[in-house]
């Protein structure tokens, strides 16, 4: 579970202050053993209105956005599905996360969780060449990434 590229379905997810909410998750990097880099993809829109939202990366360097960008009308699995709304991938919100953790609180997919699916590569490899551009991306979470081979 969680190797990189893989889009879950989480519901819901546990998120560290104690809420909950039904939410996707995109598996970037993982070691095997303790440790999973990963987005928490969203639907809400915080791109600077001087950007133009097309399907790819958003990197603003003078106002620190980076931001992978998924249209609906845009195909990222290699099953051919796409997100149902306008999404998007923050480099701000990736984070590293416990594999333990993640095991324990997520046990029985089609009950805790969904894999909706894997990432076409060439759309994997955009996404982490987008994240390693951001300023905002803690330098553990860009170092791991950088590591990953592909």
């Amino acid at each position: 579970m969680f190797e990189p590229g893989t889009l879950y379905y989480f519901k819901p997810f546990y998120f560290s202050d104690g809420t909950q909410k039904p939410k996707y998750f995109l598996s970037l990097y993982s070691d095997g053993k303790t440790v999973v880099v990963a987005s928490l993809p969203s639907s809400v829109d915080y791109v600077p209105g001087h950007l133009e939202k097309k399907h790819g990366c958003l990197n603003d360097l003078p106002s620190d956005f980076n931001a992978y960008y998924c249209s609906p009308d845009i195909a990222v699995t290699t099953d051919d599905w796409s997100f149902p709304t306008h999404t998007y991938l923050y480099g701000l919100w990736v984070k590293d996360f416990s594999l333990q953790e993640l095991e324990a609180a997520y046990q029985v997919e089609g009950v805790d969780y969904e894999i909706i699916g894997l990432l076409k590569k060439d759309e994997l490899v955009a996404i982490i060449r987008c994240f390693l551009k951001a300023r905002t991306l803690k330098n553990k979470v860009k170092r791991l990434l950088s590591n990953s081979k592909l």
